[in-house]
């Protein structure tokens, strides 16, 4: 049996507003069955699209006023959740290397490496209107 739910969201790109992708990140992971440890996993999915929307936000849009986010969440045969992001803010160039330095801690920087390290896929690209996000949380 096909099990893909797809949610679509479409957001201004304000800090405010951001909390509606985590609420709703919530309430799609209540709908799977065994999920190992899904408090954790909600949460670390909520926060890694957390920071992706906050990226969106402050460096795509750079805070001005009118910018979207697209969100569509889509839980794929209880297997996978993937949520796609759009935005026609600003792109930039991907690192390379994510990998951060503990030693010499910054006060920003770690979005990114965090990202990965909560996700199984991050991936980004850009073409000339829009920037795209593919997230996925492998769940099983």
């Amino acid at each position: 049996m096909d099990y893909d739910k797809v949610v679509q969201l479409e957001l201004p790109a304000e800090h405010k507003y951001l909390n509606i992708v985590s609420a709703c990140i919530g309430a799609m992971m209540e709908r799977i069955e065994n999920v190992s440890q899904p408090e954790i996993t909600t949460y670390n999915i909520q926060l890694a699209v957390q920071e992706a929307c906050t990226n969106i936000v402050r460096h795509a849009y750079k805070g001005q006023s009118g910018g979207r986010i697209e969100v569509t969440m889509t839980l794929e045969d209880k297997q996978r959740f993937i949520i796609d992001l759009a935005d026609a803010g600003k792109s930039f160039v991907l690192p390379k290397d994510i990998d951060i330095n503990l030693n010499e801690p910054n006060i920003h920087g770690y979005g990114l490496f965090l990202m990965h390290q909560l996700l199984d896929e991050v991936d980004y690209k850009s073409d000339q209107n829009n920037n795209y996000w593919h997230l996925v949380k492998n769940l099983q």
